[in-house]
């Protein structure tokens, strides 16, 4: 195996200058910006990520302001962005650098991969990125090109980084590895790329077969399906939220949820209301769990909170607009 030629890589980073979007972090290339772009990008594409990119970096403008501030704040900014562990873990990780002397990002990506929420992927684009260290970053845009300039269905993980490593730009590594997510993600696209367009065109092996669409083969997605129920409670004073804990929605506030099938009954008595009526389904998927919730609304004469105060999941916003909750 082999990485791509210098002539390859030469007009990739031509294509790159000129064709490359605009992007923040990337005209200033500082540490916290960019950590914070990848975070927010993770699963969320661009159109979406950098909008919420913007709003977190106007409320936690350094990390020291994200470490003074508590979870919750975080969560809250964060709405709207799903996978709400990357928030939890982005504070976490400003509270461990900020307790650091001195309280810096660390440019090595085996450092890097220390701090919370920080893998392989992330730790080499950042210290690629941010601080210039020679580390080939591969992600699903890279690991497509790599796939379709080898003609390979199925490259193994272990291929694709070999790949990487041997096709890297050593004298601008950032770049080059922004290149290549860039031509990915604008080019080289799951269903329609753009191969005439295509600074690589000639040495990839997938163009010849007239097929480029088949590599890689599209990996299987393991998905839990979820058949159970909503409760909204109202009271005068708002709506029954609890905050949520777990892996998945932790931190966040939430309506009472049941995953049984036939738990309504259970989940009325456990929150001490008895009538109940459906008002529709809500059909929600993330983190391989597909969701298909009955929702159910409820009165009662205590407690409640106003759902903008407080950080909910997508899913609860759903489930509130169901139940005739419009955000202000």
């Amino acid at each position: 195996m082999s990485g791509l030629s210098e002539s390859v890589q030469g007009r990739i980073l031509e294509w790159y200058d000129v064709e490359a979007r605009d992007l923040p972090w990337r005209s200033d290339p500082d540490p916290w910006a960019v950590l914070v772009s990848e975070f927010v990008l993770q699963q969320t594409q661009m159109k979406v990520g950098l909008a919420h990119w913007y709003r977190m970096m106007e409320r936690f403008p350094t990390i020291e302001s994200m470490a003074a501030a508590p979870v919750e704040d975080v969560l809250e900014a964060w709405q709207g962005c799903g996978y709400y562990a990357r928030a939890r873990n982005l504070h976490a990780l400003s509270v461990e650098i900020v307790s650091r002397k001195p309280p810096s990002l660390p440019s090595n990506p085996r450092d890097l991969q220390n701090l919370p929420g920080i893998g392989p992927y992330t730790s080499a684009a950042v210290s690629s990125i941010a601080f210039g260290y020679p580390v080939a970053a591969v992600d699903g845009n890279i690991r497509r090109i790599h796939a379709r300039i080898s003609a390979e269905e199925r490259p193994k993980d272990r291929d694709t980084q070999t790949w990487a490593d041997e096709s890297l730009y050593r004298n601008r590594p950032g770049d080059w590895n922004q290149a290549l997510m860039e031509l990915g993600a604008t080019v080289c696209t799951p269903r329609r790329p753009l191969c005439g367009r295509c600074p690589a065109e000639d040495v990839c092996l997938a163009v010849k077969t007239d097929e480029p669409t088949k590599f890689p083969a599209s990996r299987k997605r393991n998905s839990k399906r979820i058949e159970g129920h909503a409760l909204v409670i109202r009271t005068p004073f708002g709506i029954h939220l609890t905050k949520r804990k777990g892996s998945r929605l932790g931190g966040l506030w939430g309506v009472p949820i049941t995953e049984d099938p036939k738990g309504i009954d259970v989940l009325c008595d456990n929150h001490h209301v008895e009538k109940h009526r459906s008002v529709g389904r809500v059909r929600h998927a993330f983190s391989h769990r597909d969701w298909n919730l009955e929702v159910w609304v409820a009165e009662r004469n205590d407690g409640g909170l106003d759902p903008a105060s407080v950080p909910i999941s997508k899913l609860d916003e759903r489930i509130l607009e169901t139940a005739g909750w419009i955000r202000a």
